[in-house]
């Protein structure tokens, strides 16, 4: 065991021996003693340190050596549980992170992923390179063109595949290679293409019709303010004066990104104060802002959350719009994080933020000025492509029961691959091997007669959600919902 492991060892046990036992909350909110084990550890300890023949021995010190002997036992693996679990027993958002486990952790904050740094578009059959994210980068070095279709990733014909298939094939570890074979003209060509570090997007907008813009944020990286910033000022540029502004389903993410948004719309005046247990490092967030370009209407829910709620409450408390949707989730409180040797790191809350009109909403959430539940209704399947219930289709087939298929579990979310054609790809058929795992049917990936009746019977049952609080947004704006249609 390292020296390191040891140190940590060390902190740990002084902190089992010395932190409060756990209490867990209940809904009668009564209290629950420790456990009977740990009572027994407890008499254990204090017994052995009243009766061992060496009486320099205290409970405290028994316990360490416990803790201290189980971990140096059971090695690595333990001692990353135990620093999990120390964690997680102090709130929900305080963590422990191996060096692997960040660099995912902040690659998905900061929606990166390693690819080859290209932007891919279907193309009938083929997934087509339409541009590079980088001009001159390793993807134009490697001798990737504009216009190459890909035919395959790693030896694995990918004609007929979706965008989503081609991607999932080519990401990998940063800086690894793969093989890539593309058609160019009529001449196949193959490439190696070097893994790099690309950022998808994490905003999107487009003005819709009498002239009412629409921008969603489904999280807050460091790229989010920039993505805003050039959306919002096209949309200047074509003089739009109302904006919905959609921050459903976004659990937040950097602090200082949602800050960087809410600088561009909320007016002059507080964001957010934000507080922390030494007060010294205590700071207020502010707008300079005089002229906010927008009347907003923002859109929320449940799962509206952390630096989401930051932009939402600026936007609330200061009046230039609206909130509308169902209460948000309530987390205020900040996570900083402290790097230990190895990479290892762990996630700390070491402060809370205060909205700008002064209000705690950890726990608690935002409540909407206008409330609006989503509707569902059954599924019109009319519009979809019906089943023959004669044919069974398997891997390559084509066809009409292959198109029925596709649309169902498509929309059902088992199915998220190529639309674009009839042909019964690897995708489809790990999706019908799902949803007949799903139903107790024989998981073949075989659309058999069997799954082809059970599938429109479960898809005729579906409650489809209808967007209700999109659909009232635009009406609070002027709109006319059959101009969303």
């Amino acid at each position: 065991m390292n020296k390191l492991t040891k140190k940590i060892i060390m902190l740990l046990t002084a902190f089992a021996v010395t932190a409060q036992p756990v209490v867990f909350a209940q809904t009668d909110e009564k209290e629950i003693d420790t456990s009977i084990e740990y009572q027994g550890y407890e008499m254990i300890s204090d017994y052995i340190a009243n009766q061992y023949i060496d009486d320099t021995y205290t409970a405290e010190d028994i316990m360490k050596l416990g803790v201290s002997a189980y971990l140096e036992k059971y090695g690595d693996d333990a001692l990353v549980e135990f620093l999990k679990g120390a964690l997680h027993a102090l709130d929900d958002y305080s963590d422990f992170f191996t060096r692997e486990e960040y660099i995912e952790y902040m690659n998905e904050i900061n929606s990166t992923f390693y690819g080859l740094g290209v932007s891919l578009q279907q193309n009938g059959e083929y997934v087509e390179i339409v541009e590079f994210v980088e001009e001159g980068g390793l993807a134009q070095q490697s001798g990737f063109q504009v216009g190459d279709k890909i035919v395959a990733v790693g030896g694995v014909d990918v004609v007929g595949c979706s965008v989503t298939e081609v991607r999932n094939l080519v990401v990998g570890e940063l800086g690894t290679a793969v093989d890539i074979t593309v058609l160019r003209g009529d001449e196949r060509i193959n490439l190696v293409g070097i893994r790099t570090a690309v950022n998808t997007s994490t905003v999107s907008g487009t003005v819709l019709k009498d002239g009412i813009g629409y921008v969603k944020i489904l999280s807050f990286s460091k790229n989010t303010a920039e993505e805003f910033t050039d959306i919002v000022n096209k949309m200047k540029s074509e003089n739009v004066k109302k904006l919905i502004l959609d921050l459903r389903n976004n659990g937040g993410g950097q602090v200082i990104a949602a800050v960087d948004v809410a600088r561009q719309i909320v007016p002059k005046g507080k964001i957010i104060d934000v507080e922390y247990r030494d007060k010294n490092l205590n700071h207020t967030y502010n707008s300079d802002l005089r002229e906010p370009p927008f009347e907003i209407v923002t859109l929320v829910n449940e799962h509206t959350a952390s630096s989401a709620e930051i932009l939402a409450s600026a936007i609330q408390d200061s009046g230039v719009g609206i909130l509308m949707g169902e209460n948000t989730y309530g987390k205020a409180v900040i996570q900083s994080p402290f790097y230990v040797n190895n990479g290892m790191v762990i996630k700390l809350t070491i402060g809370s933020y205060i909205t700008r009109n002064g209000n705690e909403i950890n726990k608690v959430g935002l409540i909407p000025d206008v409330a609006v539940e989503n509707e569902k209704k059954k599924v019109d399947t009319s519009a979809y492509t019906k089943f023959d219930f004669i044919t069974p289709v398997s891997l390559g087939a084509s066809g009409d029961n292959v198109m029925a298929a596709k649309e169902r579990l498509s929309d059902m979310n088992y199915y998220s691959g190529n639309m674009h054609n009839d042909v019964y790809n690897v995708d489809l058929k790990e999706s019908v091997a799902l949803f007949q795992r799903k139903y107790g049917l024989t998981d073949s990936g075989v659309l058999d007669i069997p799954t082809q009746i059970k599938l429109k019977e479960v898809f005729e049952q579906l409650d489809m959600e209808l967007d209700t609080q999109l659909d009232e947004a635009y009406k609070y704006l002027g709109g006319k919902i059959e101009d969303l249609e």
